[in-house]
């Protein structure tokens, strides 16, 4: 005969956060897509290897947003933080590394 055990309750406490933290952080991530539009239309004296650094630095902080509050991934264990933020650093280390290296390539038509 099947025996019954009381299962404790293992559910992980996850953070239930508001509508307006989560528009606060639409708001934030808004406001970081402004300022990319800004700098990307506003003439500067940027070289063209810091001008794409620069974006790819605010399109790093507004993915890491949307990967910790609205994919939930800040209330997760630490391996899984670790097992997807490892290897997004070392892509986008990847693209500043080629961005380097080929600052000066003329392409094939040059």
């Amino acid at each position: 005969m099947a025996e019954h055990v009381a299962h404790d309750d293992h559910s992980v406490a996850h953070e239930s956060h508001s509508t307006k933290f989560y528009w606060m952080i639409g708001g934030i991530l808004a406001v970081v897509t402004a300022l990319e539009v800004g700098i990307f239309l506003v003439e500067s004296s940027f070289s063209a290897t810091m001008f794409l650094v620069i974006l790819l630095g605010l399109a790093l902080i507004k993915g890491a947003g949307v990967i910790a509050f609205f994919m939930h991934l800040r209330g997760d264990a630490k391996i899984f933080q670790f097992v997807f933020l490892v290897p997004l650093l070392f892509a986008f280390s990847l693209c500043l590394g080629f961005l380097k290296l080929f600052s000066n390539h003329v392409g094939i038509a040059g």
